[in-house]
């Protein structure tokens, strides 16, 4: 599930010099790109990481893979574009939490897929448009925490 026409309505109650909408706009249309660039690296940190769906390198793993980061940045529009973090809150962490165990897919390939798009948000973006975005960022660094883990026993 990617909440990509939810977005599309929050972006809509925006007024167009909104700063939050100019960082949407700016990313959306290189966010596959900037998905294949995070999948890539985060092969060449874990060449050997096997999920229970096989290595990173594998066709079908990578494309899911790259689906998850475009995923992880959409949730993060959705939560800007609201000013609120409810839908990572009560969606995406509890689909990351039901799917990703079973999956094989350990926290700290989430985390640092989370590093390299706070990296590419800082590329790509304005510092106030980054600014927009970095405290939607900071709740899904919190809430992918080795400690968030620890207390949920996962």
């Amino acid at each position: 599930y990617i909440p990509l026409q939810r977005a599309y309505e929050a972006a809509a109650k925006h007024d167009s010099d909104s700063v939050a909408l100019s960082a949407v706009q700016k990313l959306l249309p290189i966010s596959t790109q900037i998905s294949k660039r995070i999948c890539q690296r985060v092969i060449e940190l874990y060449p050997n990481y096997n999920s229970m769906s096989g290595v990173l390198t594998n066709p079908i793993v990578k494309t899911s893979s790259i689906r998850d980061v475009e995923m992880f940045q959409i949730y993060l529009w959705v939560c800007a574009l609201e000013t609120s973090c409810e839908a990572i809150q009560q969606e995406l962490f509890p689909l990351c939490v039901m799917l990703y165990p079973r999956l094989n897919v350990h926290w700290e390939i989430i985390r640092q897929m989370l590093h390299l798009l706070i990296q590419e948000i800082d590329i790509n973006l304005t510092s106030q448009q980054s600014e927009t975005l970095m405290p939607y960022l900071q709740v899904l660094w919190d809430m992918f925490s080795p400690e968030v883990f620890a207390q949920l026993g996962l």
